[in-house]
């Protein structure tokens, strides 16, 4: 999916690259549920709503903006298999298991939602988690250490686009995003 297809408000939002590797981490072929904390726009969960008909996909933000915007794009793109839920994570999640979990915001709090993902990830269960600062990445991946997942791998996406300016071209760089996964049992 395009980002200029989402219908956008001020919250941030994964953008296309970095979903489509996001989602490729989370490994969703033949999964049933799928859990996306911090949904933020709800890029990606409606990407994996839409690209996985059959996942169950549960979407937990806290934030007023991001719900709005969320429920609209839903029904943009007549997405139907997302259970949104307002409120914080972990508390305000189901209490269920989950085939892949993705972290795109934490709240400040990182230490409980990854002691939630640990408790509630299906035996190899895929967990991913998207960072922009350093110290949050350093941060899950001790703490993913503590909790014996396995098949750690922490990889940067930088990507910028092609843009004019005046009568030349430049290519102008999005924020990097660090991209953590881990499998859970393995």
């Amino acid at each position: 999916m395009r980002d200029e297809d989402f219908l956008r408000n001020k919250v941030p939002m994964t953008k296309s690259e970095v979903r489509a590797v996001s989602i490729d981490k989370l490994q969703l072929l033949n999964k049933k549920t799928f859990l996306d904390i911090g949904a933020g726009t709800g890029s990606i969960s409606i990407q994996a709503a839409h690209d996985f008909p059959d996942l169950q996909v549960t979407a937990i933000e806290r934030n007023a903006s991001g719900l709005e915007i969320i429920k609209q794009n839903m029904a943009k793109f007549c997405i139907k298999n997302i259970d949104l839920i307002a409120g914080n994570a972990p508390e305000a999640i189901p209490d269920k298991i989950y085939d892949a979990i993705f972290v795109g915001g934490s709240g400040s709090n990182l230490e409980s939602i990854l002691r939630f993902a640990s408790e509630h990830l299906n035996s190899a269960g895929s967990l991913v988690l998207n960072f922009i600062l350093l110290e949050n990445a350093l941060k899950a991946q001790k703490i993913l250490a503590e909790l014996q997942f396995t098949k750690s791998e922490i990889i940067e996406v930088a990507v910028s686009q092609w843009h004019q300016l005046g009568k030349g071209h430049y290519f102008k760089p999005n924020n990097p995003t660090i991209i953590m996964n881990a499998i859970k049992g393995e």
